[in-house]
């Protein structure tokens, strides 16, 4: 069994894995120590842990893990089982290689996308020949709103919702339609252009803001709400036969 740990700036995810099999998930808002030494009690048979985190957190969290499991703190330096080809190693978010990584495994030896649609909307390519190339990062829904409400004087902050007409007939609604309508043309029209660059392309989806595009995208796409952390899983289950 392997500890998966995805710790972002809202939620810190915890997954177990059997094989590939995830068997046990809970998300913390504040993790400590005890929530994790209470969600793997039930598991003795775990054998490894990875951690991949963007947030500050305890020291007695990352002491406990090296000294209970074969342990890796994903940096830029873990072998992985792509071929990074990302011109600058250093500077590229963990989320974004775990979930092209994920992608990967889902759709081995073929030209796969994986578009995370979080805080940020990122697009990750992996070639048939298992080469990670790279991609984009574009705001979010959220920071789109919140830009047009910060950076205006009368503008309000709007919420999310999928009721977003083409044509918007009072302030909300325009805000809407532009965010909404917006970055979903901006989605569909980047797959047009991946798909005229690499064939039989695959898509995978995956992150908070997912369920606003699922329905709307004009490709036949993958839906997996867990991607980065099974890309974690691939990457420690990767190590453990170096």
């Amino acid at each position: 069994m392997r500890l998966i740990l995805d710790f972002g700036n809202t939620y810190q995810k915890c997954a177990i894995f059997n094989n590939k099999e995830i068997i046990a998930f809970e998300r913390f808002e504040n993790i400590q120590l005890k929530d994790l030494e209470a969600f793997t009690k039930s598991f003795p048979n775990i054998k490894s842990a990875i951690l991949s985190s963007v947030i500050h957190f305890d020291t007695e969290i990352l002491d406990w893990l090296k000294n209970s499991f074969t342990f890796i703190n994903l940096d830029y330096n873990t072998p992985t089982p792509i071929i990074n080809k990302y011109a600058s190693p250093k500077t590229l978010g963990k989320d974004r290689l775990s979930a092209a990584i994920g992608a990967a495994a889902l759709f081995p030896n073929q030209n796969v996308l994986s578009i995370d649609t979080g805080t940020a909307i990122k697009f990750d390519m992996v070639t048939k020949d298992g080469e990670y190339l790279g991609g984009s990062i574009a705001p979010g829904l959220y920071l789109r709103f919140k830009s047009l409400h910060t950076f205006t004087d009368k503008l309000p902050l709007v919420s999310y919702n999928n009721e977003h007409p083409l044509i918007g007939n009072d302030t909300q609604l325009s805000i809407l339609s532009g965010v909404m309508n917006g970055a979903l043309a901006e989605i569909n029209g980047l797959i047009h252009d991946y798909k005229q660059q690499f064939n039989d392309l695959k898509i995978v989806l995956t992150g908070g803001e997912s369920i606003y595009f699922v329905k709307s995208i004009k490709s036949h796409i993958f839906a997996d709400s867990n991607l980065v952390i099974k890309g974690l899983n691939e990457i420690l289950k990767f190590n453990e036969k170096i």
